[in-house]
């Protein structure tokens, strides 16, 4: 699968992993592997930790800890595809002056707040306890300057690729826009709301808690295709 203009990048399905190709990213990028490990420990929530048999190597584009200008190419063993998108996330980062955040917006029916943290906690444990898993949802907030026509396109064909579990996604105000006149509108906000679907195989109790690192490296890699 290949993504992306200025910057490209290509998922390749390779044994017990996944190979990941980088092309056209600038040289002289500072990039650590503490950069990557910061982001990858993010997949972490009660009831779920990654197989602790992954592991990366770097086979060409970085030296030093800088980039060469070289395609960038990763050997992503017993990683998948949604962890591989976050090597990209550390990467394009660095190349953004103002980043997007993410927030968990509801898990199971539940509004995440801190007033709703002990119901969700329980619903979770109930979740470990049986071996289920419940839907969620997150909220992307991005840069006033973004282009959202642009951002849009990239973004969707990315999520619905490389998550099976995007249910919906929507921009701006949503489905809320359909009840809006024109002169009422005024500023659009810049914002992404996903849904996801309980995770397939029930191996993480609720993705929101875990893929908002994901969708996060998606909305950073769309930003620097604009």
């Amino acid at each position: 699968m290949i993504f992306g203009e200025k910057i490209k990048i290509n998922f390749e399905n390779i044994e017990n992993g996944i190979k990941l190709t980088v092309i056209n990213f600038p040289k002289n990028i500072d990039i650590t592997a503490l950069d990557f490990g910061k982001d990858l420990a993010r997949r972490t929530m009660e009831g779920y930790s990654p197989n602790p048999n992954e592991e990366i190597d770097i086979i060409s584009g970085i030296v030093e800890e800088k980039t060469t200008g070289d395609n960038i190419v990763f050997l992503y063993t017993f990683g998948d595809l949604s962890s591989a998108m976050i090597l990209v996330g550390a990467l394009c980062k660095k190349l953004l002056s103002q980043l997007p955040t993410v927030t968990p917006l509801e898990i199971g029916g539940i509004f995440h707040g801190d007033k709703n943290e002990a119901y969700i906690r329980v619903a979770i444990q109930k979740m470990i306890m049986t071996k289920d898993a419940l839907g969620s949802s997150l909220e992307i907030t991005l840069p006033q300057n973004t282009d959202m026509n642009k951002f849009k396109s990239i973004f969707s064909n990315i999520s619905f690729s490389l998550i099976p579990e995007t249910q919906s996604i929507q921009f701006g105000l949503g489905s809320a826009v359909s009840k809006k006149a024109n002169s009422t509108l005024g500023i659009m906000p810049k914002r992404v709301e996903i849904s996801l679907a309980p995770k397939i195989g029930n191996h993480i109790p609720a993705l929101a808690l875990v893929y908002d690192i994901v969708f996060q490296s998606i909305a950073i890699f769309s930003l620097v295709n604009i």
